[in-house]
């Protein structure tokens, strides 16, 4: 396929709108109404699938600019993207880190956090974590979470394992699916938080009566 000369511009101008979409977003305007977000996404799989054959070798200097531009887009749409979980974010706890190569199945009740550290495939956790399904902050902590690491806030990390053998089955993401991709599926995402609420009601017994209250939500490493 020969290189399209109008290519670069084409995503510049895509770049442009993922921009302007989070400004919307994060403003809050009565624009964000009217945004086609499965456009723009429709436009991502398809330059995906055709950018890399259409341009050659000897534009490594627009390509590696073109990377920082599109990684600059991912970082702010990350920060976009933990706003969804504002309405979680706990007043007296710190915020949870959610571990790099995995994430946090969060779920706030009667103002107690609780946090379920996961990996996606192809890592498994630091520490042994079998009788250790999540975490949990509130007035019984002191407000602090409760963590096998230093650090207050960083509740387990994801280390690159060919098996995983420390952690409860529940307590990795499905093969076929990353943190990334589960809560950009909106049925996997459910499925993951109603798996730890179940595992929450057969620890904690006063929380059965409390399902109805709960506030989640999954936080993803970088």
């Amino acid at each position: 396929m020969k290189y399209n000369s109008h290519l670069l511009w084409r995503m510049l101008f895509f770049i442009s709108a993922v921009w302007l979409i989070t400004d919307f977003i994060e403003a809050g305007t009565a624009d964000c109404k009217n945004a086609e977000l499965s456009d723009l996404n429709h436009q991502v799989k398809r330059f995906s699938q055709c950018f890399l054959e259409m341009l050659p070798d000897d534009k490594r200097t627009e390509i590696n600019s073109l990377a920082w531009s599109l990684q600059q887009v991912l970082d702010r749409l990350r920060e976009v993207q933990g706003k969804a979980c504002k309405a979680f974010m706990p007043k007296n706890c710190s915020v949870p880190e959610a571990p790099k190569n995995g994430g946090l199945v969060c779920v706030s009740i009667d103002s107690v956090h609780y946090c379920k550290p996961m990996c996606n495939q192809g890592y498994d956790f630091g520490f042994l974590r079998r009788s250790r399904v999540y975490e949990k902050c509130g007035a019984s902590t002191d407000y602090s979470w409760t963590t096998q690491l230093v650090g207050g806030n960083r509740l387990a990390d994801c280390i690159s394992s060919p098996i995983a053998v420390s952690g409860v089955k529940s307590a990795y993401f499905p093969t076929h699916m990353c943190c990334q991709q589960t809560i950009a599926n909106a049925t996997a995402e459910s499925e993951q938080i109603e798996i730890f609420l179940r595992e929450l009601a057969e620890a904690e017994k006063d929380i059965s009566q409390k399902r109805e209250m709960a506030i989640d939500c999954i936080l993803c490493g970088n």
